[in-house]
């Protein structure tokens, strides 16, 4: 081979090594940006999702279902409330009228013990009686 073959073939080998060098870079540098592209696009997921929630929040509370729904709930919060507070003022007045009747319910206990007692003592009496009429 003269000269000028061998400068041609070593100007087409420095080419290809360029060209081979830069595409492995190139090659490298695509495959960094699919993987922040791939970061992006599941950031922009995240966001479509809570943007659909927000979206159906916003339709239920603006629909005529979603109010009747939000009133329907306060309206039966609301009795349950109240049920609570009249469940809570039975329950004191029950207790109120147990702790009465017990009362009462000792206080008959004792006065029977006292009528034992005074049955007792005029029994004494009569035979005492008895005894001073023989």
């Amino acid at each position: 081979m003269n000269v000028a073959e061998w400068i041609l073939v070593v100007l087409l080998s420095v080419t290809l090594l360029i060209f081979l060098i830069s595409a492995i870079v190139l090659i490298i540098k695509l495959i960094f940006l699919a993987e922040e592209a791939k970061k992006i696009v599941q950031t922009g997921q995240g966001i479509a999702a809570k943007a659909d929630d927000i979206i159906d929040n916003v339709k239920g509370m603006t629909s005529v279902g979603g109010i009747v729904k939000t009133f329907a709930n306060r309206v039966v919060e609301n009795q349950e409330r109240r049920y609570a507070a009249e469940d809570a003022a039975r329950a004191a007045a029950a207790a109120e009228a147990e702790a009465a009747a017990q009362a009462a319910e000792k206080e008959a206990r004792a006065a029977v013990r006292a009528g034992e007692k005074v049955k007792a003592a005029a029994n004494k009496v009569k035979s005492a009686a008895k005894n001073v009429k023989r």
